[in-house]
């Protein structure tokens, strides 16, 4: 007898052979064995998950000469001539190949006719959605109301293309794609059966190459058997699919977490000498960076001690950044030249771009974001010097000019000193933003803004009441200027603490009402309320305690028109300095020469304070 292909020999001839179709299988089983059987059906779902195979096993459970049932006999002939596919009253179309009215109109001059052998005569319409909207609509009356002896069974990888005057009038199952480790184990069962060896990675390889297509990982694992020779390895199932050995991509990743382009390319050439597919390469990476991050999260879901090593040598945030660097690319890759060349660009890419505050392992790389040695911290310059005036002339005096450059220069120099850390805390970083007005920023808590340290600060100019990071050393102001101005002295409470993030914003947009020995109460606006959270209210008195050293308890009291916090405080003062440095600037005499000698025009609106 010749050979029969795998996917052929053990296609399933009943539900309960079917493989991860149970919510298909359990609705049809209850349909036959309580007889409320649906005229029409239509099974959905990606190539190769069994639509055609359930539509023929439904075929011969309606067809079964010992009656209609959830189990066809099998042995009888109405169901050998279905699995052999010449039963008469099985009517199958292939819509892909009879897309015409007219092949539709003679299919359907038949439906009224009763069936030769069977006990339905049964319509199976494969790729159904092939078919012109002329045939839908000659199609129409029939699948609405068919004889009682007919029915229609419809297949299709596409139901978005289908009418929705189609879809109304058919019961639809939307089948679907199986997971790697279910194929696997379905394959790991048939190949005991056939009495061939195999190495269970290599039933996980086809599993994940066939892409939930259970057809597909039988036609794999048919030329894998022929290309290993009667058995499936690891290695030779990865040659035949062109994939790279997992610890060659592991070395890759290690390269990366290093930071050193010249390492990351050498580690390429070496994957490189077996020949892979570079999109191959490229989603075992990001399968790998995946698992890498799901190490990182949950580290008792993934048992692969050396993925939990690499984990280690990786932060979240960098996972992230190459996860997204490699699915982009991966659409990319086709665009380049070279595959090879698009694949170097895109690992190079990773390199260099690195989360702030994310440095390579050792504590250096190849690629180093400065060679020259930062320039020394300088002080702000004066309000008076925040921007240069916007000419439409062409040409300045070089004076003019000089003085125009060493500002800039004096700005682009405020850098944070080597002994502050470079990543401030997002939470730590928000402030109410520049330029919107005050009634607006009130309820905005989240804008950031930029930070300077003490020591970058002039001396003439009064401290921020909002600092974008906690203060941690300022003492608090004495209570006594409690009594006095309320309001001023929790502002300037508020600016002392160590607080930060949601904390900070609840402070700032509250005011002190009262303070009745350790019961303070606090009033805030309702449209900030939902700051008010137990968690946050009780960060804030532990950080009043800490810095009173007394116990403080807080009341949080929402009250419409509430007044006078520290935002406002802060917003209006922040107002009052960016007035002051517009006004300083619009007075300057060589601003007023500028605009007058040269008809320029002063950018008023760009006009910031230090």
């Amino acid at each position: 007898m010749s050979y029969q292909v795998l996917a052929r020999k053990y296609r399933p001839r009943t539900f309960h052979e079917l493989v991860g179709q149970e919510h298909v299988s359990k609705a049809l089983i209850h349909a036959l064995d309580q007889d409320r059987l649906h005229h029409a059906y239509l099974f959905t779902g990606t190539r190769g998950v069994g639509k055609t195979t359930i539509a023929r096993i439904l075929s011969r459970c309606l067809n079964c000469e010992q009656g209609v049932s959830s189990q066809p006999c099998g042995t009888c002939d109405a169901c050998v001539e279905i699995n052999e596919g010449r039963f008469v009253d099985l009517i199958e179309v292939d819509a892909a190949s009879r897309t015409k009215v007219e092949d539709t109109r003679e299919l359907l001059d038949n439906v009224q006719y009763a069936p030769t052998r069977g006990r339905y005569k049964v319509y199976l319409i494969d790729e159904v959605h092939m078919l012109s909207a002329h045939s839908f609509n000659a199609l129409l009356k029939t699948l609405e109301e068919p004889p009682p002896h007919v029915k229609f069974l419809l297949a299709t990888t596409d139901p978005q293309k289908l009418p929705v005057t189609i879809l109304s009038r058919c019961l639809q199952f939307n089948l679907k794609a199986l997971s790697a480790e279910r194929i696997a184990t379905h394959l790991q069962a048939l190949l005991d059966k056939e009495m061939i060896r195999y190495e269970a990675p290599a039933l996980q390889l086809l599993g994940l190459a066939a892409r939930g297509s259970m057809r597909d990982a039988l036609s794999l694992t048919d030329q894998a058997i022929a290309f290993g020779g009667e058995q499936l390895s690891e290695s030779a199932v990865r040659s035949m699919l062109g994939t790279v050995d997992r610890e060659h991509v592991l070395k890759l990743l290690q390269a990366l977490a290093g930071g050193d382009a010249a390492t990351v390319l050498d580690a390429l050439d070496d994957v490189a000498e077996q020949s892979p597919d570079e999109l191959s390469l490229l989603d075992e990476m990001i399968s790998s960076l995946h698992a890498i991050a799901i190490a990182q999260a949950l580290p008792s879901r993934q048992p692969d001690e050396a993925l939990k090593a690499l984990a280690a040598q990786f932060q979240a945030e960098q996972v992230q950044l190459y996860y997204d660097i490699a699915l982009r690319g991966r659409r990319d890759l086709g665009d380049a030249p070279d595959a090879r060349m698009g694949l170097e660009m895109l690992l190079l890419r990773m390199v260099l771009f690195r989360p702030d505050g994310v440095l390579p392992a050792g504590g250096a790389g190849a690629v180093k974001k400065s060679d020259r040695p930062a320039p020394a911290p300088v002080a702000t310059p004066a309000a008076s010097s925040a921007h240069p005036v916007s000419a439409t002339a062409g040409h300045a005096s070089p004076s003019a000019r000089a003085d125009s450059r060493d500002v800039q220069r004096g700005v682009q120099q405020q850098d944070v000193p080597r002994e502050v850390p470079r990543e401030v805390p997002r939470e730590a970083a928000r402030e109410v933003p520049k330029e919107v007005p005050r009634e607006i920023s009130q309820g905005v808590t989240d804008s950031p803004a930029p930070a300077a340290s003490a020591s970058q600060r002039p001396s003439s100019a009064s401290p921020d009441p909002v600092s974008a990071a906690p203060v941690r050393a300022a003492p608090l102001p004495p209570p006594a200027n409690a009594d006095s101005d309320p309001g001023q002295w929790w502002a300037s409470v508020v600016a002392a603490l160590p607080i930060d993030g949601m904390v900070r914003n609840l402070a700032m947009h509250a005011v002190l009402a009262s303070r009745d020995g350790d019961r303070w109460t606090l009033n805030m606006d309702p449209g900030h309320q939902v700051l008010a959270t137990p968690e946050r209210i009780n960060a804030l008195q532990q950080a009043l305690g800490t810095a009173m050293t007394q116990r403080v308890s807080l009341d949080v009291v929402a009250l419409a028109g509430t007044t006078g916090t520290p935002a406002e405080r802060a917003e209006a003062a922040r107002l009052k300095k960016l007035q002051q440095t517009r006004d300083s600037i619009s007075r300057d005499p060589v601003v007023q020469a500028l605009v007058r000698d040269f008809n320029a025009r002063l950018d008023i609106e760009s006009i910031e304070p230090d």
